[in-house]
């Protein structure tokens, strides 16, 4: 019985794990491709890509973008049309808006060139003086703060997991604290033509509530 025991352990322990080894980051296509196959969590933003006519940049550009995914627009288009609804007006659709609306938007996320996690220096919202992170200028003159946050693990400061950081640091340019920012949930996707960072589900498109609806609503006046 003993034995048995053992054996139908060791059986269950071999079946329970098994080492895949490490995930490989990189992406046979171009980050058009890549948003087109990930339907689950891209096929809305790859819908706003084309309105906005910006395919091109996204297969040819050598370009970094911090994905938002397709939850993020649907929240938005909600409170865009819960506001519409308010004021009795007909709710609209994605292909309502025009390229002008998304480009505006998408343009907050897409940084020239290629940058990995790792290329990006330290940010500590607690100790920002010390470790401030860069402000960078987006495609078409947006200002984002981007960072590593070193966490902390077991009771040790900064020896935890290296989180991306993005934050809008025009929001409240005297307080690092009260902007609004997100963390990336998945890093360094490298497809052939750049990198692609998975923004947090929680995250607010174009960073402040209510922005959207207002820019959205005045293009539909």
């Amino acid at each position: 019985m003993l034995t048995c025991i053992v054996t139908l352990t060791q059986a269950c322990k071999k079946d329970y794990y098994v080492d895949g080894g490490k995930a490989n980051p990189y992406y046979n296509g171009t980050i058009y491709d890549y948003l087109t196959e990930k339907k689950l969590y891209f096929d809305t933003i790859k819908q706003i890509i084309d309105l906005a006519g910006m395919k091109d940049m996204m297969t040819s550009d050598t370009i970094t973008f911090f994905a938002p995914t397709d939850d993020m627009i649907r929240v938005a288009m909600n409170d865009l049309n819960a506001e519409r609804y308010a004021t009795m007006k007909d709710s609209v659709k994605i292909s309502d808006l025009g390229p002008e609306v998304w480009r505006k938007f998408l343009s907050m996320y897409i940084l020239k060139g290629k940058r990995v996690a790792g290329t990006f220096p330290r940010v500590s919202p607690d100790n920002i003086n010390a470790f401030p992170g860069i402000n960078y200028i987006m495609l078409d003159g947006y200002i984002l703060n981007i960072g590593l946050e070193y966490t902390s693990y077991n009771g040790v400061e900064a020896v935890g997991p290296r989180i991306l950081t993005v934050t809008d640091v025009t929001f409240d340019p005297t307080n690092f604290r009260n902007n609004p920012r997100v963390r990336v949930v998945s890093s360094d996707i490298q497809p052939k033509n750049g990198v692609v960072h998975a923004l947090s589900i929680s995250h607010q498109f174009g960073f402040r509530r209510g922005e959207f609806a207002r820019v959205a609503g005045d293009y539909l006046k």
